[in-house]
């Protein structure tokens, strides 16, 4: 049987796709019963824009930032809003995750995007707050560092959560190749 979906390829990357691209992992979740949505979020800006966009969905967001030089915590206003309303947040520092540089290079080759999506996933999973297994949707962009219309996010794929140890880990039993497909869907992406 074949499944027909919608793809969306955006002309660029960056932050004025951030709406959009969380229009299109709600209506995808609803759509497939996906409960859990990962998303990346620097700032905070991503995080309160999905908080508009999901507020009338049973969609629990796993917010997974960045901590450290550079990178302060979100507004404190923001970490309280989350955990009101019942979303996870946890920071990329604050999780030991393995997540190979070689494998990052790759999934760059799709888009910066495709990269945190991944990336965001594994931390997602390693941290507890999606089981292995559970098909996710997870959210990631191009950010802004070294790209100056950057932040925001612009890309979404539907995957099976996975810890990061077990990622790369491939059975090498015939029959066994459907399992390792961990990235199921890609809804949209900069081209």
């Amino acid at each position: 049987m074949a499944v027909e979906e919608k793809i969306v390829y955006f002309e660029s990357g960056g932050k004025h796709n951030t709406e959009a691209t969380l229009r299109l992992v709600k209506e995808r979740a609803e759509k497939r019963g996906i409960k859990n949505v990962v998303l990346a979020s620097v700032t905070g800006f991503s995080a309160e824009k999905a908080l508009e966009i999901f507020k009338d969905s049973e969609i629990k967001l796993t917010v997974v930032g960045l901590k450290g030089p550079g990178f302060p915590e979100f507004p404190k206003e923001l970490q309280e809003k989350l955990k009101k309303l019942g979303h996870n947040l946890c920071y990329a520092s604050d999780v030991k995750y393995e997540f190979p540089e070689t494998v990052q290079d790759t999934l760059r080759r799709f888009s910066e995007g495709f990269k945190v999506c991944v990336e965001v996933a594994l931390i997602a999973a390693d941290a507890g707050y999606v089981r292995p297994g559970e098909e996710i949707i997870a959210v990631g962009g191009t950010g802004a560092i070294g790209y100056e219309r950057g932040g925001g996010v612009d890309t979404a794929i539907v995957m099976e959560a996975i810890k990061s140890r077990d990622f790369l880990k491939l059975e090498s039993i015939f029959g066994k190749k459907e399992e390792r497909r961990k990235i199921k869907e890609i809804i949209c992406k900069p081209r």
